[in-house]
């Protein structure tokens, strides 16, 4: 009975200081919640691996609301969030597809601003014993935004994966929607770099046409103007005009 007790102090404690996560799922969104029921995790993209061996071109699609997920979500603002989704084929191959957050201040705009990054993917594959794992470079940065605000695209991204074992990367493709909250739901959005210059790009090239058509416009009335003006000062070619009327 006292062993009994102690091992359920034990759960008890673990579960305080994890926040005792369960995972929930729906298309293409994978996340965790806390002992209350509360969103602490949350991502939202449409994933496929291409694996470059032998020059090959064609990617797989890893549907991550199919796997098993577990993870950790940051106790904290300071504390690293980690999901990952884990998939077991019929023929034994295992593949996890992990996704590992961070906090960092970053000097952006001239302020310190503290930021939330994904900082690492890893993927790994098992198979007959065999096992292959690759990651991203740890110097890279694959998403991030300020603390208080989501992360959203709207257009592909794709992250190079390295093995040190494997001489060809692993290329993880994201499609949108994109929409990354790692420490807890966020009602703001941070648009990534690329949907943030083609939506610009089409906000330009749309005030051009609507230019272009005023401009047209403006000459048109103009040269009918014009046209009248002509007519009404110039008696010769009212003449010209009022006899091609009558005939």
């Amino acid at each position: 009975m006292v062993l009994l007790l102690f091992f359920l102090f034990c759960f008890l404690e673990l579960c305080l200081k994890s926040q005792c996560e369960t995972s929930y799922t729906s298309e293409h969104t994978i996340g965790l919640e806390n002992d209350i029921g509360d969103i602490c995790m949350s991502v939202t993209f449409r994933v496929e691996v291409l694996n470059t061996e032998n020059n090959n071109t064609e990617a797989l699609p890893f549907n991550l609301a199919n796997g098993k997920i577990s993870g950790k979500c940051a106790i904290d603002r300071k504390h690293d969030a980690i999901i990952s989704s884990t998939i077991e084929e019929e023929n034994g191959r295992v593949k996890k597809l992990k996704f590992a957050f961070r906090t960092e201040e970053m000097h952006v705009k001239r302020v310190d601003e503290l930021r939330w990054q994904l900082k690492k993917v890893e993927y790994t594959e098992k198979y007959e014993g065999n096992t292959a794992v690759f990651e991203s470079d740890n110097s890279s940065v694959i998403f991030s935004a300020p603390l208080t605000q989501k992360y959203v695209c709207e257009d592909s991204l794709n992250v190079t994966l390295q093995s040190d074992e494997f001489n060809f990367p692993i290329v993880i493709m994201f499609y949108p929607e994109i929409d990354v909250q790692p420490y807890g739901p966020k009602s703001n959005s941070f648009l990534c770099e690329r949907t943030r210059r083609r939506t610009l790009s089409d906000s330009l090239q749309h005030r051009s046409t609507i230019f272009a058509g005023v401009i047209l416009a403006i000459s048109s009335i103009a040269h009918i103007i014009g046209h009248m003006v002509r007519r009404h000062f110039m008696p010769q070619r009212k003449e010209i005009y009022e006899s091609l009327t009558r005939s």
